[in-house]
């Protein structure tokens, strides 16, 4: 029979992490559920940490062949996944052990609820509780303009507080061509097909520490300006394809990015002679020409709008 809930663990190199995320997950009060640990070749111990655990038969471990990166293994537990509703963890992460118990009751006692999310707290380096702005149940479309709006952030939460019904694969899965803004693409086009659910509690446990994935990418500048970029554009791709116009202004919001984009490719011609900084012009480069706004940077910096070492506003 299948279960009503895959719980998914991709991890890398996190055999240090891993044996409390696991364990988190068998103390759950809920038990129907499978449990899924992608290893993406992993180099450390891993596979001796996950063995023990294989006795119980709702564990399953797979590990890849070769590394898939990071995108590529979250979607290849999505592969693996029967469960009713996908629950995952990141392997350095935990969670409360009323976790499955209360996400899986909302899910059942709202047919419109496309996925759950609720409070959680950071551990480790930083230790403090992440609330949400909204509590209980949110209208998808509400949610999606709330999060897609300038300054918006992605106050659903990392996958390990977010809960969705397989039925939202229909969305496709995970966007490779993104990097740190992954989960929010991801859940404002589960947002097309239903409602958000917030309980205002901390259920999950988000470990804050200086080799985390996310914490790496927040400290490259450049990537995160073509980051944005490129999850603006995915999103009105997606709009596009669905046929969805909840979202009047992409367009503008699009060519504003590019417009930041473009303004490195003058930030880093003087640096041109260096391999990584060349690579970044180019990039900057072509998205610039593409979106017709090479010269926006030039005009904003001439209406003392924008400085080129760093935008203003």
């Amino acid at each position: 029979m299948k279960p009503k809930v895959s719980v998914l663990i991709p991890t890398y190199n996190y055999a240090r992490f891993l044996d409390e995320a696991i364990q988190s997950v068998l103390a759950q009060t809920y038990t129907d559920f499978e449990l899924l640990i992608m290893d993406n070749c992993s180099t450390d111990n891993t596979e001796a940490v996950v063995r023990p655990y294989l006795q119980d038969p709702r564990v399953t471990y797979y590990k890849n062949e070769k590394n898939l990166g990071l995108v590529g293994n979250w979607n290849k537990c999505l592969d693996h996944a029967r469960g009713e509703y996908i629950k995952f963890l990141c392997a350095d992460d935990k969670f409360h052990p009323h976790l499955l118990e209360k996400f899986v009751a909302v899910m059942e006692a709202y047919p419109s609820v496309m996925l759950v999310t609720s409070y959680n707290t950071y551990f480790g380096d930083r230790n403090r509780e992440r609330v949400r702005p909204f509590t209980g149940l949110v209208n998808g479309q509400e949610a999606r303009k709330h999060m897609i709006s300038e300054g918006g952030k992605n106050w659903i939460g990392e996958p390990s507080a977010v809960m969705f019904r397989s039925s939202g694969l229909a969305v496709g899965h995970f966007n490779p061509k993104l990097v740190a803004l992954i989960d929010k693409e991801y859940w404002l086009r589960l947002l097309t097909m239903g409602d958000c659910y917030v309980i205002p509690e901390s259920l999950s446990y988000f470990r804050w520490h200086d080799s985390a994935q996310t914490a790496k990418v927040r400290n490259k500048m450049y990537e995160r300006t073509f980051e944005v970029y490129h999850y603006i554009t995915s999103i009105k791709k997606f709009n596009q394809e669905k046929r969805i116009n909840d979202i009047p202004n992409l367009d503008q919001m699009i060519r504003m990015r590019a417009s930041r984009v473009a303004a490195l490719v003058y930030r880093t011609l003087p640096f041109i002679f260096r391999p990584d900084y060349r690579q970044v012009f180019l990039r900057a480069w072509q998205i610039g020409k593409q979106e017709h706004v090479m010269f926006h940077p030039l005009e904003r910096l001439v209406r003392g709008e924008a400085s080129l070492k760093g935008n203003k506003k």
